[in-house]
């Protein structure tokens, strides 16, 4: 398992570009999705009875 120092550098790279990038962006994407469905739900169904 040697490594080189340019497949050790690929690595690093990926790892910040899915943490700094894609992470960030997959969240934002998840949560907005989220919040689109309640709210078309809401317009199709009315709001919440309590």
């Amino acid at each position: 398992m040697s490594d080189t120092k340019e497949e050790k550098q690929q690595e690093l790279n990926l790892f910040l570009f899915i943490v700094v990038v894609l992470f960030p962006l997959l969240s934002i994407v998840l949560m907005g999705g989220y919040g689109f469905v309640i709210w078309m739900s809401q317009l199709l169904m009315g709001p919440p009875n309590y």
